[in-house]
């Protein structure tokens, strides 16, 4: 073959160019342009094509050089001749390929009813390659045969060795800079993360930001509701209406491509959703073909999902998908951080509500003793407004609190909770007892010590009454008791010395009341508790009203003639019988009427007499004592109480409370007239239905 000279001179020329061209810091894409239109001229070729693959052997480039100009090929035709045609051949191959006349190859792909595959008849085909890694397919033709020779296939190799230096090294720097984006991205992200406590302004930021290194026509965040059964969107990028778009609410259905995504907790991608039978088509995603889905787990639990979508098939590979993941855990960590801020604060405002309606007075103090917080509770009982606390000593409540503070400094430390007892002063120098317990606590992120006081002065009151009526017992029980153990002696010394004394059977009498009236005593403490729960059942029987009237007199006589009282018992007459409980109804007279002589002066007068009607019949007992105030006239009947002149005589305050609740349960009424007045003493009134015997 002669030397074409002018060919040779542009082949150098060419090959000038493209060195030049690849070592120029221009983008890659217009590079490829610049070197497939030179190679075309230089060549002496009709078109030029380059196909380029990405890492995964997709089609990642397509360009061809067509008619001086740059033309636009489908990607199915591009798909179909790097399958079938020379360009499938020399991919498979791994090899340049020289074709005189395409006529005469077989591995020419042609197809006449395609307008975009264009007149050929001669081609150079060559790999664009490194040792382990096919980049693309450079191929230039021409519509005449024999156009192109070994020297064009020489030349094409070196253009396409140059061309695969140029598009990996082109590759790692945007590699490089698709991490630093990432980098700059999360780290705005984490920044906003942790700078906001607004969950939509940083689920917003995240989309933005992803928008810079993914490409994308839309994409959302979705989150469970508190169903957990229905998903809605939180943050959407790319729609045509935002605002519509996050109104959307999607039911979790198990067949959907976000089920899929949430339950496995793994990336879901479509390359195809036109080939995914569960994919629903709405108004906003019809022109969707490709997708990728990522769950956001916060604690091991998928709290929603982060989609994209191109309206490109086969759109995203898998470094796609590793970025949205990468950002769904940031989105993720937000939703986390926000639960936890709103978990956070509704537990201050639960905290918040405990404290200041609390019933128990809470303070709070650092350890020096600087009162930090006190609740309404404390304020009330202190009688101070919270302005006149807070910053002051825990000393203005109690110097002895300050003291107790540092001593137990080192056991609350160590989570101890010590207590103490002490009475304060309020703003009026009234005391206040109060039991407070001491714990140590978080209190805006340092720590405190908290200090719960309970009012204890209704305690202290019970304690009081408790060893008040274990006095009043002891004292009551005691003189009976007494009496008894004197009786026996007496009795003893008279049956040893004087057998037949007449004063014997007296001194049994007295023995007896002596014993009744601890038996009383004992049966109304016991009783009283019965009755208010109705748990005494009424022993009624047909009674002899003299008969009881006799048993009171023979009680409380003794009582009466020992303070030269008068004590006149109106007669009854013989056949008054009433159908109640005997028992119960003697007691009742007896508390009365004991309760009049216990209360009257000495030389004082009782009167006891009886009424009767056909449906009731009325005890009244009065005496000239000391009265009872109008104001105690009811509360006398309550237990424990015990009329305001009573502190110096004995009683449990029990009597009148056992009376009240016995004449009830026969559905009688008891009540006391008084004006307090000294000498014009008080008239008790029992009265008792009458009611017809039952069997």
């Amino acid at each position: 073959m002669s030397l074409d000279t002018p060919r040779v001179s542009s082949r150098l020329d060419l090959l000038y160019l493209v060195t030049r061209e690849f070592n120029a810091d221009l983008e890659i894409d217009q590079v490829l342009r610049n070197v497939l239109s030179a190679t075309v001229a230089a060549a002496g070729a009709s078109d030029a094509s380059l196909i380029l693959f990405d890492a995964e052997g997709k089609l990642a480039t397509n360009l061809a050089f067509s008619d001086f100009k740059m033309q636009k090929r489908s990607s199915m035709v591009i798909e179909t001749i790097t399958q079938k045609g020379v360009a499938g051949w020399v991919r498979e191959n791994r090899t340049g390929l020289l074709v005189k006349d395409v006529d005469n190859d077989e591995r020419w792909y042609q197809d006449d009813s395609n307008p975009e595959l264009v007149e050929v008849r001669s081609a150079v085909c060559v790999p664009i390659q490194l040792p382990d890694t096919l980049i693309g397919i450079l191929t230039i033709t021409s519509r005449q045969p024999n156009k192109f020779e070994e020297s064009d296939l020489a030349m094409l190799s070196i253009i396409a060795d140059q061309a695969a230096f140029a598009l990996t090294n082109a590759r790692l720097f945007e590699a490089e800079q698709q991490r630093r984006r990432l980098a700059d991205t999360l780290t705005s992200i984490t920044q906003t993360i942790n700078s906001t406590l607004d969950l939509d302004e940083v689920l917003d930021l995240i989309l933005e930001q992803l928008r810079l290194v993914v490409e994308f026509d839309s994409s959302s965040i979705l989150l469970f509701e508190d169903d957990d059964t229905t998903l809605t969107v939180r943050a959407a990028n790319g729609f045509d209406n935002i605002e519509e778009a996050l109104k959307v609410r999607l039911t979790f259905d198990e067949y959907s491509p976000n089920y899929q995504a949430i339950y496995m907790k793994i990336p879901f991608v479509i390359p195809d959703v036109d080939q995914e039978p569960h994919w629903i088509k709405s108004v906003s995603s019809k022109n969707v073909r490709s997708w990728i889905g990522a769950p956001l787990i916060a604690r091991g639990e998928a709290v929603g999902i982060l989609t994209v979508d191109s309206h490109e098939l086969d759109k995203y590979q898998e470094d796609n998908v590793k970025i949205v993941a990468t950002f769904a855990d940031h989105a993720a960590t937000a939703v986390a951080n926000a639960q936890a801020v709103t978990q956070l604060q509704k537990a201050e405002v639960t905290y918040s509500s405990l404290f200041e309606d609390s019933t128990d007075i809470i303070f709070i103090t650092d350890y020096d003793g600087t009162i930090l917080d006190i609740n309404r509770k404390a304020c009330q009982i202190l009688r101070r407004p919270k302005d006149f606390f807070i910053t002051s000593s825990i000393s203005f409540i109690d110097p002895q609190l300050k003291t107790y503070l540092a001593e137990q400094t080192k056991r609350l430390k160590v989570w101890r909770e010590p207590s103490i007892e002490l009475e304060v002063k309020d703003a009026y120098r009234q005391t206040v007892p109060l039991e407070i317990k001491v714990r140590q606590i978080q209190y805006k992120g340092k720590e405190g010590v908290e200090w719960v006081g309970r009012d204890i002065s209704a305690r202290k009151e019970i304690e009081q009454l408790r060893q008040d009526m274990v006095h009043m017992l002891v004292h009551d029980l005691r003189g009976p008791l007494g009496n008894i153990i004197n009786i026996i002696d007496l009795i003893k010394m008279m049956l040893a010395t004087q057998p037949d004394h007449p004063k014997l059977h007296e001194f049994l009498d007295m023995a007896k009341r002596s014993g009744q009236t601890i038996k009383d005593l004992v049966d109304s403490m016991l009783d009283v508790s019965r009755l208010e729960e109705g748990e005494v059942p009424l022993q009624r029987s047909m009674t002899n009203i003299g008969e009881i009237l006799l048993a009171v007199d023979e009680q409380v006589r003794p009582q009466a003639e020992a303070k030269d009282m008068e004590l006149t018992i109106d007669p009854v007459p013989d056949d008054l019988v009433v159908w109640l409980d005997t028992s119960l109804i003697r007691r009742v007279l007896i508390n009365v009427v004991g309760n009049a002589v216990k209360y009257t002066p000495l030389e004082g007068r009782i009167a006891i007499s009886t009424g009767v009607t056909e449906s009731e019949i009325h005890f009244t007992v009065s005496d000239d004592g000391p009265g009872i105030s109008p104001e105690n006239l009811t509360s006398i009947f309550d237990k424990f109480s015990r009329a305001d002149y009573s502190t110096s005589i004995s009683g449990v305050g029990l009597g009148l409370a056992f009376c009240k609740l016995a004449v009830e349960a026969h559905e009688g009424k008891i009540y006391v007239e008084s004006n307090g007045i000294p000498g014009q003493g008080s008239t008790f009134h029992v009265i008792l239905p009458i009611i017809e015997p039952t069997e």
